[in-house]
């Protein structure tokens, strides 16, 4: 796993993972020595190439078998073209095509770095392309089952409320980091200051803050930690702080004695939003096993050429690489280019439903009333 903190500098402390998703896991970049179509890969590497032998394979997913195996990728049929959209049938398009997401951060940092994803999509699609301000997640969930969002950027756990309250979405895209992978982390953060909480289970009697309810790293894999450390939410006070900013916002103010965030979030003390906070009065007591990366979804209600449309320019363009071509973004290298979430986001590549399974366990596994609410 990523040693995020260790690579920002923030103080170290006990980190501790015992979630259902635990998995091997190993360094993006490893040397394969051997591998065939049909061994196993790891969840962490879903949709990372590798080549072995002169011949490349890819890591997928299987929901029958409920099994990562590397798959041989046929050479000949390369990477998705793009899409001549001046030769699709534009029948029953709409004239706005509207995009939101589940609120990571405050609506005019999301709407700051989510501008270069707008204007390409207006490029390319040649209609009014608007950014959906979502200011709760329920709000978000709320809008795509109403169909008042298009293009909807989830959580894994928003993902699958959305889907179980009646949102007619599918899947098109999932974000892809820089070394390959396909996942994140959840972080507990306290204070260097309470030196009477060093691990996960310290947090009994303490205030704690959450994201939201329907937050993947923010409440559902924090709760199933909580529980196999031996606490329920009778153990400590529940603070909902709405997003992942407030809820280190929250914890720097005193409102909570700890905190759980989505690594990015606790990656970036120090700077931006957190300018303020000294990186060395924050430390980690807790950090999950890889979680899946959200996906991107689209309305199943739109016509069927827009929908391959969106997701062809999703794969083909919407990467570092075309960013810094285009400007996109203020990009004028790929090293520092922001495509979406922050400089640690590559690319986008396809993802099944079934790849959230795990998600679906855990909610069974917590008992938690609020996957489905």
């Amino acid at each position: 796993m990523k040693n995020i903190f260790k690579k920002y500098g923030l103080a170290p402390a006990l980190a501790v993972s015992s979630l259902l998703l635990v998995v091997p896991t190993t360094a993006a970049s490893a040397k394969v020595v051997s591998i065939k179509a049909g061994d196993s890969c790891l969840q962490s590497q879903y949709g990372k190439s590798v080549t072995s032998a002169s011949k490349k394979f890819k890591c997928t997913y299987n929901s029958k078998s409920k099994k990562y195996t590397w798959s041989a990728v046929n050479a000949a049929a390369g990477a998705a073209a793009p899409i001549d959209l001046t030769k699709l049938d534009k029948t029953g398009w709409p004239k706005r095509f509207v995009v939101g997401g589940v609120p990571a951060e405050n609506v005019t940092t999301m709407q700051t770095k989510w501008g270069g994803l707008i204007q390409l999509f207006k490029d390319e699609l040649g209609i009014d392309v608007d950014f959906y301000p979502g200011s709760s997640y329920a709000g978000v969930i709320e809008a795509s089952i109403a169909n008042k969002v298009d293009l909807v950027a989830w959580g894994a756990m928003s993902y699958i409320v959305a889907k179980v309250n009646g949102a007619r979405i599918e899947p098109v895209g999932i974000t892809k980091y820089v070394d390959g992978t396909t996942s994140y982390n959840s972080r507990l953060l306290t204070k260097t200051s309470q030196t009477g909480i060093t691990k996960i289970a310290d947090v009994k009697g303490k205030k704690v803050c959450f994201v939201s309810s329907t937050s993947t790293s923010g409440f559902l894999i924090p709760t199933e930690g909580l529980l196999a450390a031996g606490l329920t939410s009778a153990d400590y006070t529940t603070v909902l702080a709405g997003t992942h900013d407030n809820s280190l916002l929250k914890l720097e103010s005193g409102d909570c004695d700890a905190s759980f965030m989505q690594e990015a979030t606790a990656a970036a003390i120090g700077t931006g939003t957190f300018a303020a906070i000294n990186k060395s009065t924050i430390k980690e007591v807790w950090k999950s096993a890889e979680i899946p990366n959200g996906p991107f979804t689209i309305r199943q209600t739109l016509p069927a050429s827009l929908r391959a449309a969106v997701k062809n320019i999703m794969l083909t363009k919407l990467n570092k690489k075309y960013f810094t071509e285009k400007g996109y973004n203020g990009c004028t290298s790929e090293a520092t280019c922001i495509i979406v979430e922050d400089k640690n986001t590559s690319s986008f590549i396809t993802v099944a439903d079934s790849f959230y399974d795990t998600i679906r366990k855990v909610c069974e596994a917590t008992k938690s009333t609020a996957c489905k609410a």
